[in-house]
């Protein structure tokens, strides 16, 4: 998911590179495309992201989304769905990335 590997940065690179007339990164002139009728759930995801105490996104936040939103029963239940997988990858990315900063403490210490 190319999205959790950026931050703010990327839109400064992108001016910069602009201004500069230099071409952009490949990384984000070769961003991946989100099809559409996805947004709506990657949003969902980023907007629960804060919800977020440890480990998953905590299923009430997921539930009051879907009411704040006025979600009917099918939209609810692809909600739940896709928050469901996108989170599992943030948290496996996560885990991931966790697990290879300690592989390179161990091997400084060594």
């Amino acid at each position: 998911m190319y999205w959790l590997d950026l931050g703010k940065d990327e839109q400064t690179i992108a001016r910069q590179a602009y201004v500069n007339r230099q071409p952009l990164p490949d990384r984000i002139q070769n961003a991946p495309k989100l099809l559409p009728g996805l947004e709506l759930w990657l949003q969902a995801v980023l907007d629960l992201d804060s919800d977020r105490t440890d480990g998953q996104i905590p299923w009430s936040s997921i539930a009051r989304y879907s009411e704040f939103y006025d979600f009917d029963a099918t939209l609810s239940e692809d909600l739940f769905y896709y928050v469901r997988v996108l989170d599992g990858v943030i948290l496996d990315r996560r885990a991931k990335k966790r697990e290879a900063e300690m592989q390179k403490t161990k091997l400084r210490k060594h």
